[in-house]
């Protein structure tokens, strides 16, 4: 009884405790597929579109820019998606963005409802279109059992989320390269397209 009075009140044992079990709270990633779209728009003005962090987002959607550093931001942002048994709720997160005008946007999240959020929106020039990626990884808490959780439960309302946010990206997107003189909208080039994308 002593000794466990004594490791409770020792620091350093209680920091070795929480090394040695500490892996048991680490997220598994779980890597969702990738969803893509030909969008209708310029590269750069689809880029631009998607990088107006401020702006409403759609849907409920909102975000906020909290502090930027070169092509470094912090955004919060208000998603709203719907749950595994229906309903539909605001989730809020605070997320790291890195910009790489004009092809590539990363998300790293470091404040929200999951430990571990990485997305990535690749953006190819097809002609005078563009070829829109979106690559997403997650974990919950809790190893194994937290997987479990991840794979029967959130992976499937992330994977409708992202579906359903590419199409409102898209139109979004499309809406404003139609009244766009800078970026006017042009028909697209077909070449280099895969099989599926000229059916």
């Amino acid at each position: 009884m002593k000794q466990e009075v004594a490791r409770e009140a020792d620091p350093e044992a209680g920091r070795e405790i929480v090394r040695r079990q500490g892996w048991r709270l680490f997220p598994i990633p779980i890597r969702l597929p990738d969803v893509e779209v030909e969008i209708k728009a310029d590269r750069r003005l689809a880029f631009q579109v998607l990088t107006a962090f401020g702006a409403s987002q759609g849907s409920e959607g909102a975000s906020r820019v909290l502090s930027k550093d070169g092509n470094q931001l912090l955004v919060e942002f208000k998603v709203p998606m719907g749950g595994p048994f229906g309903g539909r709720k605001i989730h809020c997160t605070v997320e790291c963005v890195a910009l790489r005008e004009p092809e590539l946007i990363e998300f790293e999240g470091v404040k929200g409802p999951l430990p571990l959020l990485k997305d990535r929106f690749v953006l190819e020039e097809r002609g005078a279109c563009t070829r829109f990626r979106y690559e997403s990884t997650f974990g919950v808490r809790g190893w194994i059992p937290g997987w479990i959780v991840g794979m029967l439960y959130v992976r499937p309302m992330m994977k409708r989320f992202m579906r359903q946010h590419v199409e409102e990206l898209k139109e979004t997107i499309e809406a404003r390269a139609s009244r766009s003189k800078l970026y006017p909208q042009q028909p697209c080039d077909d070449e280099g397209a895969s099989e599926d994308d000229k059916r």
